[in-house]
This record gives structure tokens, sequence and C-alpha cells, in this order.
């Protein structure tokens, strides 16, 4: 019985938090992404953010200003971006 109990618990909590990971991208609106900064690469002028719908890495190309915010950013950013061919570029990035 407290097994059960237990589980469902846990249950509970994943349907519940997992389920609110899930709808930030959907709900932040069109060309936005939520996630977490992985990387930054300045070199290249990208950042690599694990998005927090698909839990998949999503890179964009950014501005020198933007590379500078996002190296600092902890915890989740909402990014806005632009596709411009095969890139995603980033126009505001939200912390």
């Amino acid at each position: 019985m407290k097994a059960k109990m237990v589980f469902n618990t846990v249950l509970f909590l994943a349907m519940a938090f997992g389920s609110q990971m899930v709808l930030a991208c959907n709900v932040a609106g069109p060309n936005k992404h939520v996630g977490q900064v992985t990387a930054v690469d300045k070199g290249k002028e990208t950042f690599t953010i694990m998005d927090a719908e698909t839990r998949a890495p999503i890179t964009f190309r950014a501005s020198t200003a933007i590379l500078k915010d996002v190296s600092s950013a902890s915890g989740q950013v909402m990014v806005s971006y632009e596709a411009k061919g095969n890139d995603l570029v980033a126009v505001d990035v939200h912390f």
C-alpha cells in the first residue's frame, strides 16, 4: 500500500512538472525557444540551449552583445529568433 502511494506521488509530480516544461516553448509563441544555455562559442558567434520542450540542443547565431549576455545566464532563457537559410539567428534573449 505504501509503495503504491509513493509511486502515485512520484507519477503525479513527474506529470505536473513535466507538462510544465513541455508547455514552455508552445506558450512562449512563434519563433521562440526556452531552455538552458549549454554552450557559447564566440569564435563561431553561436550559442546553444537545451530546449525545454524537445530536450534537444538548438544552436543560434547571435550578435556579440547577445553572446555576452548569454555567457552570464543562469537558469532558463527565452530566445526570440529569425530563420535565415539554415540558421536560426537570435534577435533577443530574455532571462
